[in-house]
């Protein structure tokens, strides 16, 4: 049960031994255990090497206090995980750049149903020409923060331009929207008749559908209209579909009060972000989730820490778990 924590079967049996405390030899172990005396020893080696066992002038050494030492040894692990995460978000960093050379570099480009439009001026009019294009249905996830601030506004003209045209439109946003930072932007949706716009803790990527019939994607989440891939494959439009819809039904109308704390007194944010800090994600990647700043994300994992009485953000996200908060 312990062997990912660095104890195999014979140390884990030595070590629940010394935990009845019966015996003070190895040799006596080793006999209860009916294995020879110099693995008992190795396991003993193990033992110390983990900082379970503190060398003593007794044969079998001093117990640690399994309430500190696992402990530790937990965290331990943890933060070997965290670097391995580190390593793998590097990893796929790399994958990413060498399969968009291979797009840019394969004679025809992507495969049918799919297109790449590159460039803010090329996507600028991408969208601006689908809203003229657009018959009925425009459907739209708009993460907010400071990345985005500068898209929400234009985001807006192409919202009204649509919905003037009597397409049917609807928009998901972050919670973030609802601060005094988006007062203006807010404002204008909310004043809006029949308000279609409702508002999620995070969203994982902006995204816009026209008329069931394709979709636009950003090929970046750290910068979503340097360059986009339009697609128009039916099984994955309705796939990216799915997903907006599902992400409709559990948001909250813009012009409502806005969400409560839960059971916990945790807000949907702070319960979001203990979701995808458990996840794995790093500070940057949860930023751009929730639409909020670094400053932001970094304040809430220290209170949350705090509150959790956790000593990293991982022991937070697995207290957090452990007390049933997510």
């Amino acid at each position: 049960m312990l062997q990912r924590l660095g104890l195999d079967r014979l140390t884990h049996a030595v070590y629940k031994q010394l935990f009845a405390g019966r015996y003070r030899k190895a040799d006596e172990i080793a006999t209860q255990l009916g294995v020879p005396v110099e693995d008992v020893r190795a396991a003993l080696e193990r033992l110390t090497q983990l900082d379970l066992l503190r060398p003593s002038g007794e044969d079998l050494g001093e117990l640690v206090d399994p309430r500190l030492a696992l402990k530790a040894l937990l965290l331990r692990q943890m933060s070997g995980i965290e670097d391995r995460l580190r390593e793998f978000e590097e990893d796929r960093a790399a994958v990413r750049t060498l399969v968009d050379r291979y797009a840019e570099a394969r004679p025809g480009g992507l495969e049918p149903g799919f297109e790449c439009v590159a460039g803010r001026a090329a996507v600028t009019d991408r969208l601006h020409e689908l809203s003229c294009s657009a018959e009925t249905e425009w459907l739209a996830f708009l993460p907010g923060g400071p990345s985005s601030a500068n898209w929400l506004e234009p985001a807006q003209e192409l919202h009204r331009k649509v919905m003037a045209r009597g397409v049917a439109n609807r928009v998901v946003t972050t919670d973030s929207i609802r601060g005094d930072a988006h007062l203006a932007l807010r404002a204008a949706w909310e004043d809006e008749p029949n308000c279609r716009v409702r508002t999620v803790p995070s969203l994982p990527v902006h995204l816009l559908l026209v008329d069931r019939s394709l979709a636009l994607l950003p090929s970046d989440p750290r910068d979503p209209w340097h360059r986009v891939v339009q697609i128009s494959v039916p099984g994955a439009v309705e796939a990216v579909r799915s997903l907006f819809e599902r992400a409709w039904e559990n948001a909250v109308p813009l012009g409502s009060s806005g969400p409560g704390l839960d059971d916990h007194g945790l807000s949907p944010r702070e319960k979001e972000l203990l979701r995808l800090m458990a996840r794995g994600l790093n500070d940057e990647a949860i930023r751009r989730r929730l639409g909020v700043s670094l400053r932001t994300v970094r304040r809430i994992v220290a209170e949350l820490c705090a509150r959790l009485g956790a000593a990293s953000r991982f022991e937070a996200g697995y207290q957090a778990a452990k007390r049933g908060w997510i």
